[in-house]
């Protein structure tokens, strides 16, 4: 028993309720606890860190140990607890991981997906610096693409190598596909010079640091990215189409600019590039529960990263119209 340490998945979010109630909200699902179920829950909540067995959490609660193990299985059943020395070395393929994967993500994107940034074009209220500070920094992270993928295959395992080596040959130059769509507004050495937002250099840069530590996980991280385009979903193709005809509306200057975009989607679509991570999972060895959690966590911070792109977006362009951003120099304020 004390070999069990119980953990509260990091997302999960405990709302405490009237009369003896709790909620634990995680990953689109609700469980609900009230009475002395509750009262437990909330008594273990401090030491539902994976750091204590079982047995020492009932030692420091004063409760039976028997009762803390019939609660805490049923809520691993649901999801919201893990046990982070319950797998006695058990593996998982990496099928397993594609499929765990996509269920994470797909809800790890819903706030990406339900930022107010979108509506406002979609509505013709965002400004005109809001609109083409998003094609951009969009060009910023695909030109930074070079960076990331190079590092990822100069340290890849022998198995990930030949689907680095190859997205990195494929990729590289994708830049130059959203700087043509620029050049139809400004001109080429103003694109070049211009700066992207710290936001945007952040996203890049973790990209940059998962491809040094870890190139599956630096891979499942990159998956994420690409699900926002490259869906391979019918009715996904059919709201970025849509966002992207609310955009000619309201911006029609942006219409050589939305050109690039759709492109690069093709681009990516005719080399296969919704599939890639699909291959590799099904050519790496089993993971480990370290490195599957480790993977995870990956994916989970990307998805932070590129909510704070949006962000960086949405209010920087707000507050300042200038576009492109300059870099600095010494007649700079």
């Amino acid at each position: 028993m004390e070999m069990q340490h119980p953990v509260l998945k990091r997302t999960a979010k405990v709302v405490h309720g009237k009369n003896d109630k709790l909620a634990i909200q995680y990953m689109g699902q609700e469980v609900t606890l009230e009475g002395a179920a509750a009262k437990l829950f909330d008594k273990m909540l401090p030491f539902l860190d994976g750091n204590t067995g079982i047995g020492g959490i009932a030692e420091r609660i004063s409760e039976s140990p028997k009762r803390l193990q019939s609660l805490t299985q049923q809520l691993g059943k649901t999801g919201v607890l893990g046990f982070k020395d319950a797998d006695n070395g058990e593996r998982i393929t990496g099928e397993q991981f594609y499929e765990i994967h996509r269920t994470y993500v797909n809800d790890w994107l819903q706030p990406i997906y339900d930022h107010p940034f979108w509506e406002r074009v979609v509505t013709g209220k965002a400004t005109r610096a809001q609109v083409l500070g998003f094609a951009f920094e969009k060009y910023h992270y695909i030109e930074g693409a070079f960076e990331h993928m190079a590092i990822a295959a100069a340290n890849a395992t022998p198995e990930m190598m030949p689907h680095l080596a190859r997205h990195f040959i494929e990729e590289y130059n994708h830049g130059d596909i959203y700087r043509k769509g620029l050049q139809s507004l400004f001109p080429n050495d103003l694109i070049l010079r211009a700066q992207p937002l710290p936001s945007t250099r952040a996203l890049v840069n973790f990209l940059s640091e998962s491809a040094a530590r870890n190139s599956f996980g630096y891979y499942a991280g990159n998956e994420l990215l690409q699900m926002t385009e490259n869906t391979g979903e019918d009715t996904d193709n059919d709201s970025i189409n849509d966002f992207y005809d609310a955009m000619r509306k309201h911006y029609p200057y942006t219409d050589k600019v939305i050109d690039a975009f759709i492109a690069h989607t093709n681009a990516d679509q005719k080399l296969g590039h919704e599939n890639v991570f699909l291959e590799m999972c099904q050519s790496i060895p089993p993971l480990t529960r370290t490195e599957v959690d480790d993977a995870l966590n990956i994916v989970r911070s990307m998805a932070e990263h590129l909510y704070l792109f949006m962000d960086g977006i949405d209010t920087f362009y707000a507050r300042f119209p200038t576009i492109p951003r300059a870099p600095c120099d010494l007649l700079s304020e």
